[in-house]
Order: structure tokens, then C-alpha cells, then sequence
């Protein structure tokens, strides 16, 4: 298992990552070879595709030029490696959830993840249950205590990020459904809805629901 340690400023709270930043343009070039569209397995074919010559990609894939992070990520889509952009997230952390994709193998067939997805969602209420019942029992202006048996509850909570984000990549592969499409009828709904964090506009004028 290899790790990379990220220091923040004087060198407190340093975040372990699973891949390393250096093996970027290995993994990229691993996409590429194994892309899910056979017309994209040249250096030249997805240089086309990214607007950038095969001299550029050969550097990226050799370590000796390290891509934007938005080249990066539509190096993945456009391989069909979703996959890669969670890589990539969890080596720069890009965000608190970016942790490591679910294991490709589990992302192919719509019925192996619905099966995880089932699981993974029982033991996410039975955990919320848990975390419920420790959160009622908290006395008026005392903090819960955090302890490791309450970390592995809400870990499993947690764990219904990948596990959507698998089944997702399951049900692109398998029966064609278009993520992208998904992404926009979410926001669509959650946007008339008012459930979405307003526009900076809508901010400054102080349209925000309270």
C-alpha cells in the first residue's frame, strides 16, 4: 500500500492519501491503453480529443509534465475511466469526501451494485439509528463525545458515497445511462425546490432561505 503525506501549514494535520500525485501520468496512461472506447487508445486519437499534440501527452504519461487537474479529469471521461477522477480528487483532496474509488471489478454490472447498494443502505440506517439514539442522550450544552464505536458508525454512513458513485459507473456500463443527464435533472429538481445553496448574486441581495 503506498502513501503520500500532505502538510498543511506547520505541518499539523497531515492527510494520508493512497495514490501517489508522482504515479499521475501512469495511471493516465493506463486510461488510455484500457479505454472503454477503442477509437481513444492512441497517444494521437486522445491528443485530438483533448486539443493537445501527442508529444504533450506522451510527456504527461512519462511524470515530465503534470496536467491540469481539468485536463486530467476529461482524460478520464473521455476514456470511460469515472474511476480516475475519484483517483484524482483523493491524490490532490480535492474535497473532505474524496476518498478512493470502489474497486472497478464491483462497477460493471448494475445488479452486483444494486446488491452492495441494498447492503450498504441497511447498515447506514441501522447505524443512523445508532447515532440518533447516543445524540438524544446528550445533556444541554455538553458536546458528544466522539468516540471510535460513533466514528465507525458514521464511517458507515460515509461508505454510501462510493457505493452511489459505483453503482452510478455500474449503471453507465451496463444499461447506457448518461450520468451527465442524471447531474442535471438533480439540480433542475433541487433548484426549484430551493434546496441548493443560492448564486453569489442571490447571497449579496440576501434571497437566502433562513
Amino acid at each position: 500500500m503506498i502513501y503520500q503525506y500532505i502538510a498543511s501549514k506547520g505541518g499539523q494535520n497531515k492527510v494520508n492519501t493512497y495514490y501517489r500525485k508522482s504515479n499521475l501520468g501512469e495511471w493516465l496512461r493506463y486510461f488510455r491503453i484500457n479505454s472503454r472506447d477503442s477509437s481513444i487508445e492512441s497517444q494521437s486519437s486522445l491528443g485530438k480529443e483533448l486539443h493537445l499534440d501527442q508529444k504533450q501527452i506522451s510527456k504527461i504519461e512519462r511524470g515530465e509534465v503534470e496536467p491540469r487537474i481539468e485536463t486530467a479529469f476529461k482524460w478520464c471521461e473521455i476514456t470511460g475511466w469515472e474511476e480516475g477522477q475519484d483517483i484524482i480528487a483523493h491524490m490532490y483532496q480535492l474535497h473532505p469526501f474524496a476518498v478512493p474509488p470502489v474497486h472497478p471489478e464491483l462497477s460493471q454490472r448494475l445488479s452486483d451494485s444494486i446488491g452492495n447498494m441494498r447492503q450498504q443502505m441497511l447498515t447506514a440506517i441501522e447505524s443512523l439509528d445508532h447515532i440518533e439514539r447516543v445524540n438524544n442522550k446528550r445533556r444541554p450544552g455538553r458536546d458528544l463525545e466522539i468516540d471510535d464505536v460513533l466514528k465507525k458508525r458514521i464511517s458507515d454512513l460515509f461508505d454510501l458515497m462510493p457505493a452511489v458513485k459505483s453503482m452510478m459507473y455500474a449503471a453507465k456500463r451496463d444499461i447506457g445511462l448518461d450520468i451527465k443527464e442524471i447531474n442535471q435533472m438533480w439540480t433542475r429538481w433541487c433548484v426549484a425546490d430551493q434546496v441548493v445553496m443560492p448564486t453569489l448574486n442571490q447571497m449579496e441581495q440576501g434571497k437566502v432561505m433562513v
